[in-house]
C-alpha cells in the first residue's frame, strides 16, 4: 500500500490538469523527454518504408500511442506514483516503448512508498530497462538505437553486452539515488516540522506552567491574607465583645467602672481598625517576602506577655506559664506563627467558652523547638470535624513550618497543642 502524499483536494478541484502540468517545468521536461525517447524506440523497432504492410503501420501507430500515453502518465506521478511507475514499467517491459517514463516515476515511489512496495517497483523498473536494452542488443544494422557511426570511415560502432549492462545499471542506480535523496530529504523536513511543533507545544506548556505557578502564588497569597485578617481582627473584636458582655452584666452595679470599660472597648476596636489599615496598606506594596508584605513586621515572643495581659484586662481568666530561651534570636516566621497560635486560641476560648479559665503553657528553646498548649473548659459539646477557620489557620501555620498540630476535647477541656521546630543556632 502506497504511503504517498496526495495533492490537496482543494487544489485538485480548483486547478485543471493542464494548468498544473503547464505550471511545472519539470513535469513538462519529463513528459517531452520520455515521449521523445519512447517514439524513438518505436521508430527503431517497427520496420519502415514504402512497402510497409498495413499490419506494421497499425502496430507502429499503436506503439506510438502507448509511448505517448506512458509519457503523459508522468503528469500524475506525484499523486499516483506507484500506479504510474508500475504501469509504465509493464508497458516498457512488454512493448518497445522505452523505459524512461518508469525511471522518472521510480524516485517518487522511493520517496513516498513503503520499503516493500519500493522494492517491487524497483524490480519492475529494472525489468523494463533490461527488456528495452535486450531488444536493442538483439537488433542488427541500422535498427540498433544505441550505436554510433564513425564520421571518417562510415563504420557503425555498437555497444557490447557489458556496455548494455553497465548502461542499464547506471540509469537504474541514478533513479534509485534520486529517490532515496528525495525520501531522506522529506524525512528531514518532516523531522524539522515535528521538532518545530514539539518546540511550540513545549513553549505552550511552559506558558501554561508559568500561568499555573502564578495562580498558585496568588492562591497562597489569598490564603495568607485570609489568615492574617482572621487572626488579627477577630481577636480584637472578640475582646470588644467580651468587654460589652461584662458591661451589660455589671452596668447597674454602682461600683462598675463604665468609663474604663468603654475605654477598653474603644482601645480594642481602635487596634483592630489600625491592624486592618496596616494589612490593607501592605497589599499595595511590593516585596519579596509575602509574609512581610501582607502581615507587617513579625511580632516577637516577648509580645505574648502584652497579648495575654490584654485578654486579662478584657475580663478573661487566664493562667499563663511561659519559658523562653533566646527569644530575641527566634526566626520571624516562627515568632509570627507562635503569636498567632496563642492569639487565635485565646480568641476561640473567649468566644466559645466565656467565663471559663484558660491555661496557656509555652516553652521555647533553640534545638528543642516551641511547644504551645492552650486549654479551656468546655461549655457546649464540640462538633466533630476539622474545625473553623481559626483551627484550620493554626494547622496550616504549623504544617508550613514542619510542625505538628492537635486540637480537640480531652478530659472535659478543649486542648490545643502545637509543636514547632526551632533549630539550634550554628556557630562557625
Amino acid at each position: 500500500m502506497s504511503t504517498s502524499s496526495p495533492v490537496p483536494p482543494a487544489e485538485g478541484r480548483t486547478a485543471p490538469w493542464w494548468r498544473r502540468w503547464a505550471d511545472t517545468p519539470g513535469t513538462a521536461v519529463a513528459v517531452l523527454t520520455a515521449g521523445f525517447l519512447g517514439l524513438t524506440e518505436v521508430a527503431f523497432s517497427v520496420p519502415s518504408g514504402p512497402d510497409l504492410s498495413v499490419g506494421y503501420a497499425f502496430l507502429g501507430l499503436l506503439l506510438m500511442l502507448v509511448a505517448l500515453a506512458a509519457a503523459a502518465a508522468l503528469v500524475r506521478r506525484r499523486r499516483y506514483p506507484v500506479a504510474v511507475c508500475l504501469g509504465t514499467a509493464v508497458a516498457g517491459a512488454l512493448m518497445p516503448v522505452g523505459a524512461l517514463a518508469a525511471l522518472i516515476a521510480l524516485p517518487w515511489v522511493l520517496a513516498t512508498a513503503t520499503r516493500r512496495i519500493a522494492a517491487w517497483c524497483t524490480a519492475a523498473v529494472g525489468a523494463a530497462v533490461a527488456a528495452s536494452l535486450v531488444r536493442d542488443w538483439r537488433r542488427e544494422g541500422d535498427a540498433v538505437m544505441w550505436a554510433t557511426t564513425d564520421a571518417a570511415t562510415g563504420e557503425r560502432m555498437y555497444l557490447t553486452g557489458g556496455g548494455y549492462v553497465a548502461m542499464g545499471a547506471a540509469v537504474l542506480a541514478v533513479a534509485v539515488v534520486v529517490g532515496l535523496v528525495r525520501r531522506f530529504g522529506d524525512a528531514a523536513r518532516t523531522a524539522r516540522r515535528a521538532a518545530a511543533e514539539s518546540e511550540q507545544q513545549a513553549a505552550t506548556l511552559r506558558t501554561q506552567a508559568a500561568q499555573l505557578r502564578t495562580e498558585l502564588t496568588r492562591q497562597e497569597e489569598r490564603e495568607l491574607i485570609a489568615r492574617e485578617m482572621h487572626d488579627t481582627v477577630a481577636h480584637h473584636l472578640s475582646l470588644v465583645s467580651l468587654h460589652a458582655a461584662a458591661l451589660e452584666v455589671t452596668a447597674d452595679d454602682p461600683g462598675t467602672d463604665v468609663t474604663g470599660s468603654a475605654r477598653s472597648m474603644r482601645s480594642s476596636a481602635h487596634r483592630a481598625l489600625e491592624e486592618m489599615r496596616v494589612l490593607i496598606a501592605s497589599l499595595r506594596t511590593a516585596g519579596d517576602d509575602s509574609a512581610d508584605r501582607y502581615a507587617g513586621p513579625a511580632p516577637r515572643l516577648v509580645d505574648l506577655v502584652a497579648l495575654i495581659d490584654e485578654a486579662r484586662s478584657a475580663g478573661a481568666d487566664i493562667g499563663a506559664t511561659v519559658f523562653v530561651d533566646g527569644g530575641d534570636d527566634a526566626p520571624p516566621a516562627l515568632t509570627r506563627a507562635v503569636y498567632r497560635v496563642v492569639q487565635e486560641s485565646l480568641t476561640n476560648a473567649v468566644k466559645h467558652a466565656p467565663g471559663t479559665r484558660v491555661e496557656v503553657d509555652l516553652r521555647a528553646r533553640p534545638g528543642d523547638g516551641v511547644d504551645v498548649t492552650v486549654a479551656n473548659g468546655l461549655v457546649n459539646d464540640v462538633p466533630d470535624g476539622p474545625g473553623g477557620a481559626g483551627l484550620i489557620g493554626m494547622r496550616e501555620r504549623a504544617v508550613a513550618l514542619g510542625g505538628r498540630f492537635e486540637a480537640g476535647p480531652r478530659d472535659g477541656r478543649f486542648v490545643v497543642r502545637v509543636h514547632l521546630p526551632w533549630p539550634a543556632a550554628t556557630h562557625p
